[in-house]
C-alpha cells in the first residue's frame, strides 16, 4: 500500500520491480517529497537513478505508488491513474541530449510549441535562448556546436514549454568542471525566477556540489540518506 505523504510540489512514492539478470531482480522503492528548487539524486551506477526519473516522467509504470505535482495526480496505482508522458508537463533532458541534427537551434527549441502562434513561438525562443546565452546560435545546427552549446540548447528546448518539473539525467557527461559549473549557474538563475522542482541525476560529487541543492543519496533502489548540500569530498552513505 502506498505510504502517506504530506503535500509537496513534487511527491512520489514509487515501487518498481524489474528483472536485472538471471534469477535476480532490481527493486526500486523510493518515497520523495520535494519543494521547488534543485535536488540532486546522487549515487553509483545501477542505483536506480534513471529508473526513478523514468517513473516520474511516465516512461516506466511502477507496480505500486503515487506521483503528484502540485496536488495533481500523474500516477496512482490504487486509483488507476496513469497520465501519458506527453500530458504530464515534465521536461526531460537525457544524457544523449537527443537534439534533432537536421533542425536549427531555433527549430529545435520551438519543436514543442507547434500549438502556439509563430509570434509566441519566436518570443518564447528568444527569451530562453537569451537566458542560456545562446541567442547568437539560433541559426546553427547541433553538429556545428560545441558540447557545452549543445547542452544549453537541450536545456532551452526542455524549458521553453514551461514544464512543471525538470528532470536531468547526467546531462553534463563529457564536459569539463568549469563549463559544467557555468551551465548549472545559468540553470539555477533561470529557476530562481520560475521556481519549479528540478531533479538532477549524477554520480559525480563535483557536479552535485555545483548544483548547490538538497541531495538524496540512492543505492540499490533505496534512499540511504539526505543532506542539504554536498561538497566534492562527500560520499554517499553506505558506499
Amino acid at each position: 500500500m502506498a505510504r502517506e505523504m504530506t503535500q509537496a510540489a513534487l511527491a512520489a512514492y514509487v515501487h518498481l520491480e524489474r528483472a536485472a539478470r538471471r534469477n535476480h531482480k532490481f527493486v526500486l522503492d523510493v518515497a520523495l517529497e520535494l519543494p521547488a528548487g534543485a535536488t540532486v539524486i546522487f549515487g553509483p551506477s545501477g542505483a536506480g537513478k534513471s529508473t526513478l526519473l523514468d517513473c516520474i516522467a511516465g516512461l516506466l509504470k511502477p507496480q505500486r505508488g503515487k506521483i503528484t505535482v502540485d496536488e495533481r495526480a500523474l500516477f496512482d496505482a490504487e486509483a488507476g491513474i496513469d497520465v501519458r508522458p506527453e500530458h504530464r508537463h515534465i521536461g526531460y533532458v537525457f544524457q544523449s541530449l537527443a537534439l534533432f541534427p537536421h533542425l536549427t537551434v531555433h527549430d529545435n527549441v520551438t519543436y514543442g510549441l507547434a500549438n502556439l502562434p509563430l509570434e509566441q513561438q519566436d518570443q518564447r525562443a528568444s527569451e530562453i535562448l537569451s537566458a542560456f546565452r545562446i541567442e547568437s546560435l539560433r541559426s546553427g545546427k547541433p553538429g556545428e556546436l560545441s558540447g557545452g552549446e549543445q547542452q544549453r540548447v537541450a536545456l532551452a528546448r526542455a524549458l521553453v514549454t514551461r514544464p512543471r518539473v525538470l528532470l536531468l539525467d547526467e546531462p553534463m557527461t563529457g564536459l569539463d568542471a568549469e563549463l559544467k559549473a557555468s551551465i548549472i549557474q545559468d540553470l539555477l538563475a533561470w529557476n530562481a525566477r520560475h521556481k519549479i522542482p528540478i531533479l538532477y541525476v549524477t554520480h559525480s560529487s563535483d557536479e552535485a556540489a555545483a548544483v548547490r541543492g538538497r541531495i538524496i543519496f540512492l543505492k540499490n533502489g533505496r534512499v540511504t540518506g539526505q543532506t542539504a548540500s554536498i561538497t566534492p569530498a562527500t560520499q554517499a552513505p553506505g558506499r
